[in-house]
């Protein structure tokens, strides 16, 4: 789902709505609307939790991440994407102002298909972020076994068109964009080292990638992912426990609460992912000064 200047792959979801963030001369990301998303032991989370919580993300003004022990690298044997299949989805994105003011963010739409090809079984994401302002498009391709990254592509409303494609050394970013609104766009290439093979969370996976990690309650582990300004940075996700979820026009699933550190964009989400597809049924995230959240219809 997420898969933000995002509004949201967090309470939990597992495509969430994120925001393109700036396009910067470090290609850091594009502009859009949405990008710039204690131990639980109750079976749902209640409203003085949720109230909480968004007072905590709300309140973050520096992204910190605490030590961990564990390490998920590509290649993995705990890393299982055969639990990813073709499937659909769409989650209504609703935002709070710190003042309570409640904004309709229009609706995230996503497809995710399996395609072969040379010897490879590669999932193909498809995501289309619809509201006010126009439409912003994802498209990954992901290799299902190891979830290690192929392509990147996002195009916004705004005549940006951004496309990553994933080497073992590099990553390879073609950006076009129009300097001013009107005129013709122009393109800036470049090669962008990575020291290390890294997944893909910013580019479009987002919570669907977490979603093939290891969940287990109180588990919690860091995981290299792309970053366009550095290469390489340290994401980690963390566990929280089980709750049953509402699931649009389905019965409330019981999906696992997991909370995810992005340095890319310092976000910080709270995911409601399952190893059944769709994957990510729910997503709360803090940005933009606004509290997102992405309800599964």
């Amino acid at each position: 789902m997420v898969e933000s200047s995002r509004r949201g792959d967090s309470k939990i979801a597992c495509v969430s709505s994120f925001p393109l963030a700036a396009l910067s001369n470090s290609d850091t990301a594009m502009n859009g609307r949405r990008w710039q998303t204690a131990p639980m032991r109750q079976n749902r989370i209640s409203p003085p939790f949720s109230h909480c919580l968004l007072l905590v993300l709300f309140s973050v003004t520096a992204f910190a991440q605490g030590p961990t022990t564990e390490v998920i690298l590509p290649g993995d044997a705990r890393v299982d994407g055969s639990i990813i299949r073709a499937a659909t989805n769409a989650w209504k994105m609703t935002g709070t102002s710190p003042g309570g003011r409640r904004t309709d963010g229009g609706v995230w739409r996503d497809k995710i298909e399996l395609v072969e090809r040379s010897g490879l079984t590669i999932i193909r994401r498809t995501q289309l972020d619809s509201g006010p302002e126009g439409t912003t498009t994802f498209i990954t391709e992901t290799d299902q076994k190891k979830l290690t990254p192929i392509l990147a592509e996002v195009t916004t409303p705004g005549g940006l068109h951004r496309v990553w494609k994933f080497e073992s050394d590099h990553v390879h970013s073609v950006v076009n964009a129009p300097s001013k609104p009107g005129e013709a766009a122009r393109t800036r290439e470049s090669d962008i080292a990575i020291s290390q093979p890294v997944f893909d969370f910013d580019g479009g996976m987002f919570g669907l990638l977490v979603a093939g990690f290891p969940l287990q309650e109180n588990f919690s582990a860091k995981f290299p992912v792309f970053d366009p300004r550095n290469g390489v940075a340290w994401a980690t996700y963390t566990v929280i426990g089980r709750e049953r979820v509402p699931a649009g026009k389905k019965r409330p699933i019981e999906a696992w609460t997991v909370e995810v550190r992005d340095p890319v964009r310092l976000a910080r989400m709270i995911f409601s992912l399952t190893k059944e597809p769709p994957c990510v049924i729910r997503l709360q995230e803090a940005g933009e000064g606004m509290f997102w959240v992405f309800d599964m219809i």
